[in-house]
């Protein structure tokens, strides 16, 4: 606990112990005089410690489960935009501060407190008086009388936008840099490191529950060919298009990787071979539709030939994919431009 957090704690803790004697002495008809002191006493308290701080410290009194009176700490202003008199004039307007789309789960906090749940540490987000969005932290502390009834609770709210943002700002990074360690740069497919750690997870899952599994293995045909004659920018222009065609001709639940220069491997989940064919030649059919302009005036058509094979239950990884690979051999020898597969 960092020091303001301690010193906050303590505060609380030290106008807690005021309420608690203030409620003793309010049980006793000579304890009036008494209280009328120790009130005033908690409230000069309570405004001269709440001068100093940037946090929100409050203090909410309940009778019969229902809030009847509301302290507020001068620091609300600077959290909130609205002063001690607006909440205490309306003891529901913090959740009326609460976001839309935060509001049931803060009911389900405020509904634990007047139940006398041990609720901790919460956040959520809050529009401003002047309109802002941010987010606070919630740090209640519950004060049962001796039948365990709720009788008060008191809490210190934190301005936490600023450490919210930089955990944001930091997610976005590692999503970034997860996506860049994973994605092939040019096609924006997935690429060879990812995809044995998919098919790991794929072969796992049919081992487990049986589910039918389909691999492809894509080649580009005369690829060499085309990259001496037109040079490689015009080649990542052919193998960018295959990605994109790839993509479009797909499920969701599928995946593409580039496998490897021009190679590209599928994933087709609770698929079998004989409808990986139909996916196969989908692609197959629309990449030869696809033209190229590698010099002006001159178009050209490409093709790939594609192998398939279904997972056969305990097969291991390297196993399974060269027999795919061996089946897309099969089609570049019968003449490229082909699926082939066991089926």
């Amino acid at each position: 606990m960092d020091d303001q957090a301690k010193t906050n704690a303590e505060l609380i803790e030290e106008i807690s112990r005021l309420n608690q004697r203030i409620q003793e002495l309010e049980q006793s008809e000579s304890g009036r005089n008494q209280v009328e002191e120790a009130l005033q006493k908690s409230e000069d308290r309570y405004r001269q410690i709440a001068e100093g701080l940037s946090d929100y410290l409050y203090t909410v009194r309940i009778r019969d489960g229902q809030v009847v009176e509301t302290k507020h700490s001068l620091a609300c202003a600077v959290v909130t935009g609205y002063t001690e008199e607006d909440f205490e004039a309306d003891p529901y307007l913090w959740l009326d501060m609460v976001v839309t789309e935060d509001r049931g789960r803060i009911l389900e906090h405020i509904q634990g407190i007047l139940t006398g749940k041990d609720i901790q540490t919460f956040e959520h987000r809050i529009v401003r008086k002047d309109g802002q969005i941010r987010w606070v932290s919630d740090t209640p502390i519950l004060h049962p009388d001796s039948q365990g009834r709720l009788e008060s609770y008191d809490g210190v709210i934190r301005d936490i936008t600023e450490r919210k943002q930089a955990e944001e700002t930091l997610r976005e990074s590692e999503n970034r840099y997860r996506e860049l360690s994973i994605v092939d740069d040019l096609t924006q497919l997935y690429n060879s490191r990812y995809f044995y750690h998919q098919i790991k997870m794929e072969i796992d899952r049919v081992d487990r529950y049986g589910h039918p599994l389909t691999l492809l293995l894509l080649d580009l045909d005369d690829f060499k060919r085309f990259n001496d004659a037109y040079g490689h920018i015009e080649g990542d222009q052919v193998l960018l298009r295959l990605g994109q065609v790839v993509k479009r001709c797909l499920r969701e639940t599928d995946s593409a990787y580039r496998y490897g220069g021009e190679e590209f491997t599928i994933l087709l989940p609770m698929t079998t071979s004989g409808e990986g064919v139909v996916t196969a030649e989908r692609i197959r059919t629309e990449f030869r539709k696809e033209t190229f302009s590698p010099v002006s005036g001159q178009e050209v058509h490409m093709t790939v030939s594609i192998g398939l094979a279904q997972y056969k239950t305990k097969e291991e990884i390297k196993a399974f994919i060269h027999r795919v690979d061996q089946w897309m051999y099969q089609g570049k020898k019968n003449g490229k431009d082909r699926v082939c597969s066991e089926s």
